[in-house]
């Protein structure tokens, strides 16, 4: 499958001619999906080994950069850093001001691959929500159950909204017809959005639409999951 992209005005160059190219996803895939998709390969390996082999070797490599080392996959480079600014040559690390961080960059393995990616340009879409994946952070399970009560995540693009527009905004929509807003949100960014799932929700089968006000004249223009989302 291409990679799809599509132009758009470049911000940071200063012809106004200039374009940038911004790559639409074909699908957002989880730890669950990647395992699936390992098992469609023929191997020999379980499903349930598969996953044991990898919970191990993420533990490890956290374990390994924890301790100050750099890790060299065929993925991806890890290398360990400290953010912030010291004031002197005397000044120590300080949580307040600093941080440890991994930083990645693209191993050999995926750099070979992505040489070989085929682009494929498309007219640009007109901007508007697209959801990409809901997780429910209290049961780790992705596009499937909802937790009234719980914390959701939704991942996906221009998912940041107006919070003081009552038609903007994360709602549930049961299959008989009735919505259910979300109100309380810890994280509301373009890409990603957490908050509290409404402890109002009952029994049943839902949709989950983030609409989001657009123009001047506060056109709505809605993102939805494919998959039905379901209380106990």
């Amino acid at each position: 499958m291409p990679i799809k992209y599509y132009l758009q005005p470049n911000p940071i160059t200063p012809d106004p001619n200039d374009q940038s190219a911004r790559v639409l996803p074909n699908a957002s895939l989880s730890l669950n999906d990647i395992i699936s998709k390992m098992m469609k390969r023929g191997t020999t390996v379980t499903e349930a080994d598969a996953r044991a082999v990898l919970n191990l070797f993420f533990e490890v490599v956290c374990d390994e950069l924890v301790e100050g080392n750099f890790v060299n996959l065929p993925l991806a480079n890890i290398r360990v850093g400290i953010s912030g600014v010291f004031t002197s040559v005397t000044d120590d690390f300080d949580a307040s001001r600093h941080a440890i961080r991994a930083t990645l960059s693209p191993g050999l393995l995926l750099n070979e691959k992505m040489r070989a990616a085929r682009p494929e340009k498309i007219l640009q879409p007109m901007p508007s929500p697209v959801i990409l994946e809901f997780l429910n952070l209290n049961t780790n399970t992705v596009n499937s159950v909802l937790t009234p009560g719980g914390i959701g995540q939704i991942i996906g693009e221009e998912l940041k909204f107006n919070p003081d527009n009552p038609q903007d905004g994360v709602f549930f929509i049961k299959s008989d017809g009735s919505e259910t807003k979300a109100t309380v949100f810890a994280t509301r960014t373009l890409g990603k959005l957490v908050f509290n799932i409404p402890t109002t929700l009952t029994a049943g089968n839902y949709t989950l639409e983030v609409r989001r006000a657009y123009t001047k004249d506060n056109v709505i223009r809605k993102g939805t999951l494919p998959e039905v989302l379901t209380v106990a």
